[in-house]
């Protein structure tokens, strides 16, 4: 297995999803071999300006968009405590690129004004899930993520004394009940019938967009 969000297919990739019921994600794992998938909780913190426009534009065109976000794991994958993994990440005409930088969280605010994004950005919204990787090879990789929350999110999460934001994330504002399967496609080729339920059912999905269209009545009430 190919060390877990590393390797070419995680920053160039054509990418494709398929959202699962319970028992459907439950095939699926057995088909791609449950017991070889490292298993992380992650937590991920999406930045956005004024007004919304990165979150606006993954609502209204999920396939040619922007997010800012940054990412915790636990178990800790960074290789030293108490770093996040801050990324840019484009979509467009059916191809996925990322920058991907490890900075500690408490030096995210810096490093967020230096991104060639229009700004000042700042915390938006929140999410946190179970994924499941199988990556056998460097040209593809699977991910399912499930359990996924949609939280609040602020400054305080960036605070020195802030627990990790695996554990300490704010109260959700609501769930996924279904599971979010994702194909990253480099250069390899897949199983057929991966290939198959992906052509069959693959649909656009933002994580980013859920969280944000949740967190709507919240920011309604505080209007």
């Amino acid at each position: 297995m190919v060390p877990y969000a590393e390797g070419p297919v995680t920053l160039l990739r054509r990418e494709h999803k398929v959202l699962l019921a319970p028992d459907e994600a439950r095939d699926v794992a057995a088909r791609l071999g449950a017991g070889g998938a490292p298993t992380t909780r992650v937590a991920t913190v999406y930045f956005d300006a004024p007004g919304a426009p990165l979150a606006l534009r993954a609502l209204e065109a999920p396939g040619d968009c922007v997010k800012v976000r940054a990412k915790a794991y636990r178990p800790d994958r960074s290789g030293r405590p108490g770093r996040v993994v801050l990324e840019l990440k484009r979509e467009r005409g059916g191809v996925t690129t990322k920058d991907r930088t490890w900075v500690p969280r408490t030096a995210l605010a810096g490093a967020l004004a230096r991104l060639p994004v229009p700004g000042p950005l700042a915390p938006l919204v929140a999410t946190s899930y179970r994924r499941r990787v199988w990556q056998p090879c460097d040209g593809w990789r699977v991910t399912l993520d499930d359990g996924l929350r949609f939280h609040p999110a602020g400054w305080r999460l960036l605070d020195p004394d802030a627990p990790p934001w695996p554990d300490r994330l704010p109260p959700p504002l609501g769930a996924e009940p279904r599971s979010v399967l994702e194909l990253k496609l480099g250069a390899g080729a897949p199983p057929r019938w991966l290939v198959a339920l992906v052509t069959e059912r693959a649909q656009p999905y933002s994580k980013l967009a859920e969280a944000f269209a949740r967190a709507a009545p919240a920011r309604t009430r505080r209007a």
